[in-house]
């Protein structure tokens, strides 16, 4: 009786310790929207230190903004201690929407925050994210961006206009319908992959390196090379024009046709 009974309680200290190993944190989110008239408007700022940005165009005369805030930390009381820690911050100015979120420069052990920003706005806004870890996605815009993530992805559909994206540590998807004469698409990621779709017809004179990788030019009706290795393309594409310049240091680069 004594061996069974010791038998169980090894078996229930067992079970105690195997819950507490699969024990999950507790993850609180705060979702608010933001509505700004369009009018006037030329560009917007979008800034998180943790979290993803979209932009998404749609046919309205507002600029609207679902920012969820998110905490993660062992229970629910230390959550909602910390959820305000992210500090949500718009303004106007100069025909510029800014819109930041602003974490604390230290945060307690085990407790992780972060801020999504969920755009949809007029399509002929040109965009400015600066992401530390995280992705951006854009859909539809037309009037270019300039985009920096430390961490994280870049993800581009069916965009226009003059196009910068730079990247430490992740990868680039850019799907462009058009590359006009006066416009660039300039891409660059230390570690991570490049990807740059563009109309099979489109005319632009282009420069695609990378240090550890190959590159890769398809698609194209016609393309002249001035330089033409493995890791190393430049030419011309159709009759020239726009401006390609995409730079890796460790990663492949594919220049294709959509």
């Amino acid at each position: 009786m004594i061996k069974t009974l010791s038998l169980f309680a090894l078996a229930l200290l067992l079970m105690i310790a195997c819950g507490d190993e699969t024990t999950e944190d507790f993850q609180l989110e705060d979702t608010q929207t933001y509505t700004w008239s369009a009018a006037g408007m030329n560009q917007i700022i979008g800034i998180t230190v943790n979290g993803d940005i979209t932009v998404i165009a749609v046919q309205e005369t507002t600029i609207t903004a679902v920012v969820t805030r998110i905490c993660i930390a062992e229970d629910s009381t230390t959550a909602a201690l910390h959820i305000d820690d992210i500090v949500v911050v718009d303004t106007v100015s100069n025909n510029i929407l800014t819109l930041e979120a602003d974490f604390p420069d230290t945060t307690p052990e085990n407790i992780d925050l972060a801020a999504n920003f969920d755009f949809t706005c007029p399509e002929q806004l040109f965009l400015d994210l600066a992401i530390v870890n995280g992705s951006a996605s854009l859909s539809d815009m037309i009037a270019g961006a300039d985009i920096g993530i430390v961490n994280g992805s870049l993800t581009m559909d069916n965009c226009q206009g003059s196009i910068v994206g730079t990247l430490v540590n992740g990868s680039i998807d850019c799907d462009l319908s058009a590359l006009a004469a006066a416009d660039s698409a300039i891409l660059t990621v230390t570690n991570g992959d490049i990807t740059l779709s563009l109309p099979s017809d489109v005319s632009a004179t282009f420069d695609a390196f990378t240090g550890n990788g190959t590159v890769t030019v398809t698609g194209f009706a016609s393309v002249s090379y001035t330089t033409d290795e493995s890791n190393h393309k430049a030419g011309t594409i159709g009759g020239g024009g726009g401006m390609i310049d995409l730079q890796a240091t460790n990663g492949d680069i594919i220049l294709q046709a959509r």
